[in-house]
C-alpha cells in the first residue's frame, strides 16, 4: 500500500489528545497501525485558550503515533466540538443535462455544492454539509441517486456551521505541530461511526458523550444528525468537587473517582476501606465508599438535568424508539450512572460498546474520525471513484492565516 493510503486522526479533547494512524486496505477497510496519547491543556469548551500547550500536546500524541506505526503523518482529520457549533437545514437543486439525464457522482457533488449557497453572518464558516434525502423530479428519501434518470436533482442538507475563529485556531495548532488539516468532522459524526447502528439512526437516537470537561448531545433520525447542542461541564468537576470535599490533590482524586466513585447510596457500600491522605493531616484516614457517594450523587444528578434541559430544548417533534447511548471517559463508568440516567432521562438507556480496543473510551472518537473520512471522503460507485473535497473553510482560512501570520 502506498503512501497515499495513510490516514491519521486526531482527537483534541479537555484532558487529553489522541492521534491514530491507519492504512485503507485492499477490502476497503482500516488497518490501525498505531496510536498516540498525550495528556492536554490549553483547550477549554472545545475552543483553543492557549496555542503553546495545545501544540505540544499534539506533537506529543503525533511522535507515539509515529513510532509506533513507523510512519510519517503529514495530514489530519480533526475532530471538532464546541457550544460555537450549529446546524443549519438547507436545499440545493440542479438540473440533469438532457442529453445525458442520468445521475453522475458529479451532479450529486453540484447539488451538494449547492446547498452550500446561503447567508450565514460573516464571522461563521460552513464546515460540512451532510445530505439527508435526494429527490429526483419530486420523488424523495431517496439516499443514492447515482444512476437514476431524471432532469431535477434537489438535495436536503444539514449544514454543520462554526465560528471561524475558532476553526482558525484549532488550524493555526495543527499547522504549527507541522501537520496539514485534511478535514475537520463533528466529534460525535466520528462517533456515530463505531457506537449506533443503521436502525438505530434511522428510528431516532441520542448519543451523549461525557467527556471530562464537557457534555456533547447529538440527536440522529432518518440516518443524519438533526441537533446538536454542548453543555460545558463534564467528569472533571466530579473530581473537583472529591478533592475539595476530601482536601485531596486533584490526582489522587481522579483516581479514587475512578476506582470508587458511585451516584446511588443503595448501591455503594459502607464499609471504610477507602484510604485517603488530606491535605494537613500527619497520617491516612479510611472513608467508606457511602461517604463518597454523598460527595458524587448531587453532581451527577446536576450534570443530569443540564442534559434533561439541553434535550428539551431541542423540541423533539416525535419520540425517539432507540433511546439514549452514552459514551465517554467522564460519567459512564462510575457505578449507578446508567441506573440513575433511567431514572432521570425516562429513555431506555444503553452504554455505548464497540469491539475495537475492548470498548477503550478513549479511541473511540479517534478511530471514528478515521472510518469516517474513508466512509464520505470518495464515492465510489462501481468502478468510478471520485475524491470528494472537503467542505468548508479550508480555502479561505489559509487565505487568511497567509495574510495575518
Amino acid at each position: 500500500m502506498g503512501k497515499s493510503n495513510i490516514v491519521a486522526s486526531l482527537d483534541l479533547g479537555t484532558s487529553k489528545t489522541c492521534c491514530m494512524v491507519g492504512q485503507v486496505t485492499r477490502s476497503g477497510d482500516i488497518d490501525v497501525l498505531g496510536y498516540g496519547i498525550s495528556s492536554a491543556a490549553g483547550i477549554k469548551k472545545g475552543s483553543v485558550i492557549n496555542i503553546d500547550l495545545v501544540v505540544q500536546s499534539i506533537l506529543k500524541a503525533v511522535e507515539l503515533a509515529e513510532q509506533m506505526s513507523n510512519a510519517k503523518i503529514d495530514h489530519v482529520a480533526v475532530g471538532l466540538s464546541g457550544g460555537n457549533i450549529s446546524l443549519l437545514i438547507n436545499r440545493g437543486v440542479v438540473a440533469i443535462p438532457r442529453n445525458e439525464r442520468e445521475i453522475t457522482p458529479q451532479d450529486v457533488e453540484r447539488v451538494l455544492q449547492a446547498a452550500k449557497i446561503m447567508a450565514i453572518p460573516y464571522e461563521r464558516e460552513i464546515i460540512d454539509v451532510i445530505p439527508r434525502e435526494f429527490i429526483v423530479d419530486g420523488c424523495d428519501s431517496i439516499k443514492d441517486p447515482v444512476g437514476m434518470i431524471g432532469t431535477r436533482l434537489e438535495v436536503s442538507a444539514c449544514i454543520v456551521v462554526g465560528l471561524l475563529t475558532t476553526l482558525q485556531n484549532i488550524a493555526r495548532c495543527v499547522q504549527k505541530a507541522g501537520l496539514s488539516v485534511e478535514s475537520m468532522i463533528l466529534k460525535p459524526l466520528a462517533a456515530a461511526e463505531m457506537l449506533l447502528t443503521e436502525d438505530e439512526m434511522d428510528m431516532g437516537v441520542i448519543l451523549i458523550d461525557v467527556g471530562a470537561g464537557t457534555t456533547e448531545i447529538s440527536v440522529f433520525q432518518e440516518g443524519c444528525i438533526i441537533a446538536y447542542d454542548m453543555i460545558p461541564i463534564g467528569g472533571d468537576f466530579i473530581s473537583n468537587d472529591i478533592a475539595i470535599g476530601l482536601r485531596l490533590p486533584y490526582t489522587q482524586a481522579e483516581e479514587i473517582k475512578c476506582k470508587y466513585a458511585c451516584a446511588l447510596p443503595y448501591l455503594a457500600s459502607d464499609k471504610s476501606d477507602i484510604e485517603v491522605q488530606s491535605m494537613g493531616d500527619s497520617s491516612p484516614r479510611k472513608i467508606s465508599q457511602m461517604d463518597l457517594t454523598a460527595i458524587v450523587e448531587p453532581r451527577v444528578q446536576e450534570i443530569l438535568s443540564y442534559i434533561v434541559s439541553s434535550i428539551q430544548g431541542f423540541n423533539l417533534k416525535t419520540i425517539l424508539p432507540a433511546g439514549i447511548v452514552f459514551t465517554g471517559g467522564g460519567l459512564v463508568h462510575i457505578k449507578g450512572f446508567l441506573e440513575m440516567s433511567q431514572q432521570l432521562l425516562d429513555q431506555p438507556v444503553r452504554l455505548g460498546t464497540t469491539d475495537s480496543y475492548d470498548n477503550e473510551q478513549t479511541f473511540i472518537v479517534a478511530f471514528g474520525l478515521l472510518n469516517y473520512i474513508l466512509k464520505h471522503r470518495a464515492y465510489v460507485y462501481g468502478s468510478v471513484t471520485k475524491e470528494r473535497p472537503a467542505f468548508g473553510f479550508f480555502e479561505r482560512a489559509k487565505r487568511i492565516l497567509r495574510e495575518y501570520f
